[in-house]
């Protein structure tokens, strides 16, 4: 039997339900278990994008595919998939929606089935092999306070169903694979309602199984033709139907790969220095990478290493535990535990703080691994069974009473160790609430606002988490304003420059609040709307934009918007550029360079503002740059604007020697085109195009010029 079921189990099932409502009360909070209290959930952290997903996908109408969330990224696309929302629990509460209350959310219940499965299933593996309730109880705790599980908590709810990995070693254990087919197909769908990652690891699992079984001939071609076919066409049309394909396969491609990965050491490392959690009083830290310790974060426990050093030394001295391992682990669980290992390590190899292996990938080798881009937790099932077998092997090593003493001693010496991280977590102690929610009356005052939109169009903008609770609070209907695990970015890209078009043609809309990103953008609106009915307010560090509301700015909102003015240029100084512009230098339709310095321009316009002291000579602006030009695009072609008034053109042209190299650009004004101090210089792209229209990389941004620093003279 795949699963072992103890006869007159009423008592376990509750004892284990009772364990679940409690220790959820205990982590979360007796307050935050209401169904309707929605505030714990806008943390800094992903919390607050989870929730507001489902927000939006509550009250919208049924659509297809039916976890299409469009209202949560307007413009850009989105589902409940990416937003992590759990769609599982997303489908089902929006099914019973009319008798939901106005604010619900699920995410306290999902805690509790979570605990309740990982108890009651961890109980049921380790009941398999040792048919003893008390010792299959105790075995059960260590996975229910396991320290992987627990960081989980109140972070990725999704990721906190761990019990899925349980069921996977149900299906991994059974030797006989005609009982775990249907089994398999079932994990699997209902993973990918759960969180992708877990539906990747139990691909891995039954492929590798499969192909293993093909090889040695257990199975024929054809069985596993159809096999293949047959799991993978269901997987197909229930992501379709999810909603997984609402973000291009494209964009699932993230940087990551190489970076969040499980290091050789992370199942000794016991702190998370990014989070400031340490998980022993016995452990020291071991200093690892950031994305190391993010999501490589693996740490056993000092019990759990005590398990693992106990049953090694079984397995070399007792017949008993070799013949356990033999088994049970054959050749093709040993093969996918190593697989799974390597994938989790990825292709840089680290020990400790050295890089001791690194494995060059091609593009399009990196691009597939990309999509598994925090591979560190891949080794989860792997962690999970290393502890299962080690408590297998001391039970069939010793009699029934000492095999519960020791396990119930390495228990105590497990819980005592990992308390110290435990007792972070215990009513969401670690989980920050946000101090910058919108406290000002303004907010609730304007009640016929309807859509919330940035100036920049992005994912994670930096201004979600300061507006995720007012979005709930005024029942704002649209947003652009999205924390989600993926977006489509060439809807994105393309929303931004729409965005910018609309604003400079002065196409805005009543029912919008606009929240402005930056002061280059402020600085551009400003000029834009200088003789309109258009308000700008100043309320809790936020600048936003309201048409029709320029009556209602107080004299503070209209001295604040007079003191901000375009930074003053020096001559013959050089200015160098960075994304993130504190001056208000960088306007409209600028983007990163992946933390380097400079910023792109993207889209068809993008504009620089400045002021100048002195508008009685000619000027001349020296730009250096690198353009957006290669073996597949020959050249650019800029027109360049002065204050709305056509300056002159310039044309790059590709060159190997000169490729990726800064170029010198100088830009003559003329005295006639300076009406006042302050300059607006505008760089109209007429040719624009993205690496991924060229099919050089994924990036749909449609790049012009990287400039990385300026400098003016007369």
């Amino acid at each position: 039997m795949i699963v072992n079921i103890p006869k007159n189990n009423f008592y376990i099932v509750f004892f284990y339900i009772l364990l679940g409502i409690s220790l959820t009360i205990l982590f979360n909070g007796f307050e935050n278990i209401n169904f309707e209290n929605t505030k714990w959930l806008f943390s800094k952290n992903d919390m607050s994008g989870h929730h507001i997903g489902w927000y939006f996908f509550k009250d919208d109408i049924w659509r297809f595919p039916l976890g299409s969330n469009p209202n949560y990224g307007d413009g850009i696309g989105n589902s409940i998939v990416y937003s992590d929302s759990i769609p599982l629990f997303a489908l089902i509460f929006k099914l019973i929606n009319f008798v939901l209350p106005e604010k619900f959310q699920y995410f306290s219940l999902w805690f509790m089935v979570c605990f309740f499965l990982q108890g009651f299933l961890s109980f049921l593996l380790i009941f398999k092999y040792t048919n003893n309730k008390i010792y299959s109880i105790i075995g059960s705790i260590f996975f229910i306070f396991y320290p992987i599980l627990i960081y989980r908590f109140g972070w990725h709810p999704a990721l906190f169903g761990q019990w899925t990995i349980l069921l996977s070693a149900f299906l991994i254990l059974e030797k006989d694979e005609r009982k775990t087919e249907k089994f398999w197909i079932f994990l699997i769908l209902l993973t990918s309602l759960i969180h992708f990652y877990f539906t990747f690891i139990n691909l891995i699992i039954y492929n590798f199984f499969k192909f293993y079984s093909f090889i040695k001939r257990q199975i024929s071609l054809k069985r596993y033709f159809v096999d293949f076919v047959l799991l993978h066409s269901l997987l197909y049309a229930l992501m379709l139907i999810v909603g997984y394909f609402e973000v291009r396969i494209y964009d699932t491609i993230a940087l990551g790969f190489g970076v969040y990965k499980l290091n050789l050491l992370s199942i000794l490392d016991s702190t998370n220095n990014i989070r400031e959690i340490s998980w022993s009083w016995f452990m020291p830290d071991i200093k690892l990478a950031k994305g190391e310790e993010l999501e490589g974060f693996n740490y056993l426990g000092f019990g759990g290493l005590l398990l693992i050093v106990l049953s090694s030394f079984l397995f070399f001295v007792s017949n008993k535990a070799r013949a356990l391992f033999k088994n049970n682990f054959d050749l093709k669980i040993i093969l996918i535990i190593t697989l799974i290992t390597a994938l989790s390590l990825s292709n840089n190899i680290s020990f400790g703080s050295y890089d001791i292996i690194q494995i060059p990938f091609n593009k399009l080798l990196y691009g597939f691994f990309s999509i598994i881009r925090s591979s560190g937790r891949l080794f989860w099932v792997v962690n999970y069974l290393i502890i299962f077998i080690s408590i297998i092997i001391i039970f069939k090593c010793f009699n029934k009473q000492k095999s519960i003493a020791i396990l119930s001693i390495i228990l105590i010496i497990q819980l005592f160790d990992t308390f110290n991280g435990l007792k972070d977590y215990i009513g969401l102690k670690k989980i920050i609430i946000s101090e910058n929610f919108l406290k000002d009356k303004f907010w609730k005052e304007n009640k016929e606002i309807k859509k919330v939109l940035t100036t920049h169009v992005s994912n994670y903008n930096k201004y979600f988490d300061t507006f995720a609770p007012f979005l709930e609070e005024n029942k704002i209907k649209k947003t652009n304003l999205v924390k989600s695990a993926r977006i489509d970015r060439k809807k994105t890209a393309e929303n931004r420059y729409k965005l910018y078009n609309e604003l400079r043609n002065k196409k805005i809309s009543e029912d919008t609040i606009y929240v402005i990103d930056n002061i280059g953008h402020l600085l551009t609106l400003k000029e834009i709307f200088k003789n309109d009915d258009v308000g700008f307010f100043y309320r809790d560090k936020v600048w936003v934009m309201i048409a029709k509301h320029k009556d209602a700015m107080t004299n503070s909102d209209k001295i604040n918007l007079k003191k901000i003015e375009p930074k003053k240029i020096k001559f013959n100084h050089d200015y160098k550029i960075k994304i993130r512009d504190n001056f208000g230098i960088l306007g409209f339709g600028w983007s990163h360079n992946f933390d380097k310095n400079g910023a792109w321009s993207e889209g068809k316009f993008s504009n620089l503002l400045f002021q100048i002291e002195d508008i009685s000579k000619d000027l001349v602006l020296e730009i250096e740059c690198v353009p957006f030009i290669n073996k597949k695009l020959k050249n650019l072609n800029l027109s360049i604007f002065v204050n709305n008034k056509f300056n002159n053109e310039i044309e790059f042209n590709y060159d190997k020697d000169l490729a990726n190299k800064n170029r010198i650009i100088k830009i003559k004004i003329s005295k006639e085109k300076l009406n006042s101090k302050n300059i607006e210089l505008r760089f109209q792209n007429n040719n624009p195009i993205s690496p991924l229209d060229l099919l050089i990389n994924p990036d749909s941004r449609k790049l012009g010029l990287n400039i990385k620093k300026i400098k003016l003279s007369n």
